[in-house]
């Protein structure tokens, strides 16, 4: 498995799976993230460059990690996003990845992952 898949298997099976039941656990590793990763009252919010970020830390402090960022930088890890099937690994979920906000600088757009009507 390259480290780029590696990288897109936990953010799908570990971060974003877990966000949609609210996992305690996940939770509460986004609350004391210090980033634009956050939950509302519906759904998981964020900007990809912290969510990049996140996943990192996510990865590491858990039993499949760590990844050296040199490894995955934050380019492939935005290219992994746009030309993977993240979507429809998170259909199968009942969830989705949707623009929130459109920003002119792209690391500013805000994403929600939020529950998909199947």
């Amino acid at each position: 498995m390259t480290t780029v898949e590696k990288l897109r298997r936990h953010l799908v099976h570990e971060v974003f799976a877990r966000a949609i039941v609210r996992d305690p656990d996940l939770v509460a590793a986004v609350e004391h993230f210090d980033g634009e990763v956050n939950f509302d009252a519906d759904s998981l919010l964020f900007t990809l460059p912290h969510l990049y970020r996140f996943t990192l830390i996510h990865l590491g402090a858990s039993n499949h990690g760590p990844l050296d960022s040199a490894q995955c930088d934050y380019n492939a890890f935005r290219r992994m996003l746009y030309q993977s099937a993240v979507n429809t690994d998170l259909h199968q979920l009942g969830a989705m990845v949707v623009v929130e906000h459109v920003d002119d600088n792209h690391a500013l757009s805000l994403y929600r992952l939020s529950h998909s009507r199947r």
